[in-house]
């Protein structure tokens, strides 16, 4: 302690004082000065290390003999205690607004920059929609990640309509958690087709890798976790023990999401899936726990509690009562609507689409095929009521051998041809048949269905004659298929004629083969394109892209078609075959009916009544349209979009299969009334889902209203006007305006990684012209060189802490810009939010303004203060500090706590 008190009265410190004296003192003889409420900044020992930036003191104390100063930073909202000797007091913004001190000519445009960097840093932060890109978000899009982020809590249901861009809105939600730390480890569960999907999305439209595991990567030594942050896994792979095992090796999450999220099934007595129980065991490994569904509740109230209760566990007795608080729900579940969505210019996006149903009436040769047909059919279910093994197992026969002869007479033909096959030969042959029969099904439900195709013996006595019959008959069907003929003349021909690319959707790979095998000898100049369970993903793509490019036709089967999406390549799709699972329709037209789409989707269901199984679906579908027509008024504005959406709502609660499965022992009109009983279930399902969801924050053109909503054309505004004052000269524009030619400073030469060693550098806003010109670079918020331009913007050297600003009429008084700040409830920083207040003449203060946005987008100039004591300076300013003060009170929750309060700007807003 001597030597260290002999060495501070050695060291003589230059103190100027304020009447600008100068003496040196010894250092034990001074003191730290500084006061609570003081603003100061950083000022570190190291070359190498970032200053803190500025921050206000909160407190003083002494340890151990030093004099120590706690600061709240206003970068982070942290709080730490620093030597004293390493602070600088400014002079910050109350400060320069009570004394009227601009301290440059150009104050008021500094003050535009100031405010607008510290805008487009927050709103990246609140919606993650001026990141790295490949598209420019949807008003719903931005609104729904805004929602979440702003509120606190990252646990939610997002409910959005299907083709509304849920993938994009994880990717905005992740780029703005990103951004602020908190979505370092990211883990996303979805269905086994959709994973490389997942990463394809995350890839080329955020600029973010992931590896699928299993596929792109094994663990077996959990050590090996750490090298892997951004994980997509298959659902069915990551249920099963050994996985879910090795999945809790790898430790807490930041963010979990599990895709199509309606898969996870709890029972009303407490039963559980696997795949529940993964999503519980992840659960409990997630600070952030989000689920996708457009479909949450199809009619199963007790599996729509479970999934509510995976979302937020914590409200756990409220679920339960449910139907007693039903406004709970808006706490949880977030849904956007077709129906309602609009583009940035506010137009709807989405307007609804037509369905043509083409009746098939079917030939004298197709009603004895079906005659035949039936009567093999009642064969094989009189034996399956044996019961037993083998008796299901007929039973599953029969039901597939129905479904493939509701899609094509080829389909059906080859089912029979390869079972007849099977019992009339035995080895290779036979078990070239149940690879025959196992490619016709391409690995479906129906498939595991089939199980080993009722074994080589016949069902039934005389089965194999039945079969001969039956393949008899097929064959004469084929050479006049009703079905093909007025799919071809009634749909293919006019669509031809006008140009129109056409979607074609088939379950079975049979009958895609037949139908391209037609199409090519009918229009042998217009390519096809192909879609089926069998091809990976890089052939599916490749398909894909030739659909884009120059094939006509795309005939895609049911496995083929999960995840494909040609909304920007076609608005016509046919139904070729109506599947028993109604819901697949939707699927299947949330192909082309979704976000990008520019025509109306034209849809064409070919009903045949070549069969009693797709008479029966076609009453089905029959009935929807009529109750959906009910159901959507008349004289909404929306009418179109509002029947489709309701249309596509009663199909997903449909249980057409147990009806269709039942109809084999029941007479029409009982099918007909089971079939009408199905439709009122639907109807009852969709109104009760609609009453429950109805209590879920949907989108709503005017909820961004009091906000400063930016796009990267205020990016490009920012840039232009920031560039001369950091020393970089703008030598030529190209493309209208679009792109810039910047000529560097020769000290900024290898400090930004995008620029590498050059000084001259193309770059733009503009992400689709980005994508086009390699030489050009984009500036967003990946982009280092705009991080610093941010950053200059933001740094009181840079001035613009206080001007006098030119104002028009309505617009004049004072303006304060804040930063609000809540942290979650062990005091870690989590949500920011700039605000800017205007106060008049009286004492009127009103929070962002609408004319706030047109300032920040135009130059400014300074004008001159007359009368700077009229405005009361303390007075109002402490009046824009109160209801800043409030607003952070009102907008706290248990999820958000205030943190801190930080005033970043003020003006004077008097007449030009």
């Amino acid at each position: 302690m001597l030597e260290r008190q002999l060495e501070a009265e050695r060291w003589l410190l230059r103190v100027k004082w304020g009447d600008g004296s100068v003496e040196r003192i010894p250092l034990a003889e001074l003191a730290c000065g500084i006061q609570p409420g003081w603003t100061v900044q950083d000022v570190p020992l190291s070359a190498v290390r970032q200053p803190l930036g500025m921050g206000r003191v909160v407190q003083r104390r002494e340890l151990g003999g030093r004099q120590q100063i706690l600061v709240q930073w206003d970068e982070t909202g942290r709080s730490t205690w620093m030597p004293y000797e390493n602070l600088r007091r400014i002079k910050d913004p109350a400060l320069r607004f009570i004394q009227r001190d601009a301290g440059q000519p150009d104050a008021a445009e500094r003050f535009r920059l100031r405010l607008l960097a510290h805008a487009l840093e927050n709103w990246n932060q609140l919606t993650g929609s001026l990141d790295r890109l490949d598209i420019d978000p949807l008003p719903h899009q931005i609104q729904l990640v805004h929602r979440i982020i702003s509120s606190g809590n990252t646990n939610w249901l997002i409910a959005d309509d299907v083709g509304l861009g849920k993938t994009i809105e994880v990717g905005l939600l992740l780029a703005a958690l990103k951004r602020k730390g908190q979505a370092r480890r990211v883990l996303i569960v979805t269905p086994a087709g959709l994973t490389r999907q997942w990463r394809d999305e995350m890839q080329f439209k955020f600029n973010e890798v992931y590896s699928i595991y299993g596929l792109d990567f094994q663990v077996d030594d959990p050590t090996r976790w750490k090298l892997y942050d951004r994980v997509i896994v298959s659902l069915d792979l990551a249920k099963r023990e050994n996985h879910i095992d090795r999945l809790r090796a790898a430790g807490s999450w930041d963010v979990v999401v599990f895709d199509e999220s309606h898969r996870l099934t709890r029972h009303d007595d407490g039963g559980r899936t696997e795949r529940y129980r993964l999503a519980e065991t992840l659960r409990r490994r997630a600070d952030a726990f989000l689920l996708l569904s457009a479909t949450p509740h199809q009619g199963y109230t007790d599996r729509f509690k479970g999934l509510l209760e995976l979302v937020r566990p914590d409200l756990t007795p409220q679920i339960r009562r449910i139907e007693a608080n039903p406004e709970i729900v808006g706490e949880m579940i977030l849904r956007n609507r077709k129906s309602t969505v609009t583009d940035a210019e506010g137009n709807l996006v989405f307007r609804g689409h037509v369905v043509h149903r083409v009746p098939v009436e079917p030939s004298p040769t197709t009603r004895r095929f079906q005659d035949l047909l039936h009567g093999y059919l009642q064969r094989g279910y009189r034996a399956s009521d044996e019961g037993g093994a083998a008796g299901r197992a007929i039973g599953f026969v029969m039901v597939i051998y129905r479904k493939l002869a509701s899609s094509s007479i080829a389909a059906i033909e080859r089912a029979l041809r390869a079972r007849l096959e099977r019992l009339s030969a035995g080895g290779r042959e036979a078990a070239a048949a149940d690879i025959a029969m196992e490619d016709l099904l391409e690995g479906g439900d129906d498939q595991d269905d089939l199980g080993d195709v009722g074994g080589r013996t016949e069902f039934f006595s005389n089965e194999q004659q039945m079969l001969r019959d039956l393949l008899s008959a097929a064959v004469a069907v084929r050479r006049d298929d009703d079905k093909l003929r007025l799919f071809l003349e009634r749909v293919v021909d006019p669509l031809i004629a006008e140009g129109k690319r056409l979607l074609v959707f088939t379950e079975y790979r049979a009958t895609q083969t037949y139908l391209e095998e037609t199409l090519r000898g009918r229009y042998p100049d217009k390519g096809i394109a192909l879609i089926n369970g069998s091809m990976d993903l890089a052939s599916k793509l490749e398909a894909i892209r030739a659909f884009r490019d120059s094939a006509f036709f795309m005939i895609s089967t049911e496995a083929g078609g999960e995840g494909i999406n040609l909304q920007d390549s076609c608005h016509v799709m046919v139904n070729y075959d109506l599947p028993w699972n109604p819901a697949r329709l939707v699927q299947r037209i949330g192909r082309l009916y979704r976000y990008g789409q520019r025509e109306k989707v034209i849809v064409f269901n070919l009903h045949a009544a070549d069969s009693f199984d797709n008479m029966a679906v076609s009453m089905m579908l029959d009935r929807v349209m009529t109750v959906a027509r009910e159901m959507a008024p008349v004289s909404t504005e929306f009418n179109e979009s509002l029947h489709a959406e309701i249309i596509g709502e009663l199909l997903e609660n449909l249980d057409m299969s147990s009806v269709l499965q039942n109809a084999a022992s029941l007479p029409p009109d009982r099918t007909r009334a089971e079939i009408e009983e199905a439709v009122r279930r639907a109807q009852q399902a969709k109104l009760l889902q609609d009453e429950l969801l109805s209590f879920a924050t949907g989108f709503d053109p005017e909820a961004l209203g009091g906000a400063l909503g930016l796009t990267m054309r205020d990016v490009a505004t920012f840039i232009r006007s920031v560039l001369p004052f950091v020393g970089v000269v703008v030598s030529s524009t190209l493309y209208d305006g679009r792109v810039l030619e910047l000529r560097l400073p020769e000290e900024m030469r290898g400090q930004f990684p995008e620029f590498q060693q050059r000084t001259v550098v193309r770059i733009t806003t503009d992400r689709a012209l980005a994508q086009r010109l390699s030489d050009v670079i984009l500036l967003d918020f990946e982009a280092s060189f705009f991080r610093h331009l941010v950053r200059s913007a933001q740094d009181p050297a840079f001035g613009g802490s206080y001007a006098v600003i030119p104002a028009a009429r309505n617009e004049q008084g004072a303006v304060a810009a804040y930063r609000l700040r809540w942290q979650n409830d062990q005091g870690e920083p989590v949500v920011d939010e700039f605000m800017v207040l205007h106060a008049d003449g009286g004492q009127r203060v009103t929070v962002n303004p609408p004319f706030v946005q047109e300032w920040l987008r135009r130059p400014m100039t300074d004008i001159r203060l007359q009368a700077p004591e009229q405005n009361g300076g303390r007075e109002v300013l402490q009046r824009m500090q109160s209801e800043a003060e409030l607003r952070l009170g009102t907008e706290s929750s248990r999820f958000k706590h205030p943190n801190g309060l930080v005033l970043l700007a003020a003006a004077d807003a008097l007449p030009s």
